[in-house]
């Protein structure tokens, strides 16, 4: 007992440590987590108003929003407090990450490799060291749905079997209604079936729970499907956001360019064990092949979804994560039981630790590029609450300009100061929509960033360096009548990366090369000191009669 116990708090303790970085610095972000406070404050207590949010992008996540109004009305507006959800939440899915493993017939051996692996995987450190993502708690709704519907095959009460597979429907339900990506277990479960029918010769308890989930995802598909249509005005082709969900094939061809130059960049260590996934789905066990075909479907799927989609954000492999922690995990292990690494003769071993060796040096590589990303979202976060931090000590009905290309900045700032610093007194404008010749009767404060050496691709950033220079050009031109500079901080964090994926730059067709992801002046391995700040000036005249009209959005 006493050792299960500690067993347990393994996957904490993992989670822990990784998050330890972030639970030290813990700030909010400035690119949705505004609206998350200002709508779990106003959903509080009226939780069926969770199913009309946003209804003009065609989104319909209430399940989301649910989870998020819950963590607000709990801890409020505190970033410790959210972090630290974030990271219980990394250790449920750890913990669940190796129960499934262990439950399809796995090692404790497998089981702990693919834990590590995930708990460092770049996407999990973009998802939990950022606040307002929805895809930790979409594989947690997933990964309960899984061993609920795992459970349901091996009993023998029908009335236990019926309440589990109710619950595995549920909790479908709730990963589809946290964020719509989850549909796409429905073709992922309909692989499941199709293999376990070429491989059960005897009808075996692999193909009772494929069958079973593949019901469960189908139920749950149309209960959401049900919702959506009730709630939600729009289809999703109308929808100010959704109608960007299509499949071109221009778009297409750059979206797979992206997903693989991230595929490169943080998992080319699976490259490597292909040689020993040949051998276990020809040498292994039915249990280990099963396991490696179901993994590599649950990869395929969750690769597809994103390919009808304009932008490619790493936490958005988070789903891809999970599965190809459970590949490694599986394979390696799979080839320490089977003697791989000991047994045969001089030339096999060595060719065996050769593999190995080549996977963990990858995969050291990709955790060089995820330290680089927690860095680079750490440096990001800490100069943002230090302007926020700045701007809520404003004069009253103080009017800020901010000095950028139109980005998520512009909508998220007005929120921190209302929802963490109480300033909604404080206007926010964007460059744009200034009037020229428009006087102010208060003070007015511009709003303009610093930015150099930002890698790519990395975590999501709303600014780029040539956007940024464009936004000191036009400083130059607002501050010629005369400003004064009262603030400038810039925060700085020296980064290594590993950008093998640049080498795609090298190979791929030309019209689907995204030229941000090949930059010519960064080599493979690169160096260098990552720097991104602000700087306010108050301008000293009342009229703004040389600030531009239009601006670049």
């Amino acid at each position: 007992m006493r050792r299960s116990a500690l067993t347990s708090l393994v996957p904490l303790a993992l989670a822990v440590l990784v998050m330890l970085p972030r639970l030290a610095s813990p700030q909010f972000g400035l690119l949705d987590d505004g609206l998350t406070l200002q709508t779990g404050r106003e959903v509080a207590g009226a939780w069926s108003s969770t199913l009309y949010l946003i209804p003009e992008t065609g989104r319909f996540f209430p399940a989301y929003w649910l989870a998020y109004s819950i963590i607000v009305t709990v801890v409020g507006a505190r970033p410790l407090a959210f972090f630290a959800v974030n990271a219980l939440l990394l250790a449920g899915l750890l913990a669940l990450l190796a129960r499934l493993i262990r439950h399809a017939g796995g090692t404790p051996r497998q089981a702990a490799i693919a834990a590590v692996v995930f708990a460092v995987s770049g996407p999990a450190i973009e998802t939990f060291y950022t606040l307002s993502k929805a895809e930790g708690l979409q594989m947690a709704w997933i990964a309960v749905s899984l061993l609920a519907t795992a459970a349901s095959t091996a009993t023998p009460r029908r009335t236990r079997r019926a309440g589990l597979i109710a619950l595995a429907a549920v909790a479908m339900l709730l990963a589809d209604a946290t964020k719509e990506t989850g549909l796409v277990l429905i073709p992922i479960s309909l692989g499941w079936l199709a293999i376990d029918w070429w491989l059960a010769r005897d009808r075996s308890a692999g193909l009772r729970f494929a069958a079973t989930y593949v019901v469960v995802n189908l139920v749950a598909g149309a209960a959401f499907a049900v919702l959506r249509w009730s709630y939600a005005p729009l289809a999703l082709g109308e929808g100010t956001y959704t109608r960007a969900y299509a499949l071109d094939g221009d778009a297409a061809g750059a979206a797979l360019f992206r997903i693989a130059s991230w595929l490169v960049r943080d998992f080319a260590f699976l490259l490597p064990l292909l040689v020993v996934a040949a051998l276990s789905l020809t040498r292994g066990t039915p249990a280990s092949r099963r396991l490696i075909l179901y993994i590599s479907v649950w990869m395929a799927g969750w690769l597809a979804v994103y390919v009808p989609w304009p932008a490619t954000f790493e936490y958005y492999l988070l789903p891809f994560s999970f599965g190809a922690a459970a590949l490694a995990g599986t394979l390696v292990g799979d080839g320490w039981t089977r003697g791989v690494f000991s047994r045969g003769g001089t030339t096999r071993r060595a060719a065996a630790w050769s593999v190995l060796a080549a996977s963990a040096l990858l995969w050291l590589g990709a955790i060089v590029n995820a330290v680089m990303d927690a860095r680079v979202q750490l440096t990001v976060d800490r100069a943002n609450a230090d302007l926020v931090d700045f701007l809520g000590a404003l004069p009253g009905a103080s009017r800020i300009v901010l000095n950028t290309r139109m980005n998520e900045y512009f909508f998220e700032l007005p929120l921190h100061l209302t929802e963490i610093k109480r300033r909604s007194d404080v206007v926010v404008e964007h460059v744009a929509h200034v009037a020229p010749g428009r006087p102010s009767a208060v003070d007015v404060f511009v709003l303009t960033p610093e930015l150099a050496n930002r890698p790519l691709p990395t975590v999501r950033v709303a600014l780029d360096e040539p956007g940024v220079r464009d936004d000191h050009a036009m400083l130059t031109a607002m501050v010629q009548g005369g400003a004064t500079p009262v603030y400038r901080s810039a925060h700085r964090s020296r980064l290594a990366e590993l950008g093998i994926h640049r080498l795609l730059c090298r190979v791929a067709a030309r019209p689907f090369i995204d030229y941000a992801y090949c930059p010519s002046d960064r080599p493979v391995l690169y160096r260098g000191t990552f720097s991104y700040g602000w700087q306010v000036h108050r301008l000293s005249r009342a009229r703004m009669d040389r600030v531009e009209a239009r601006r670049d959005g």
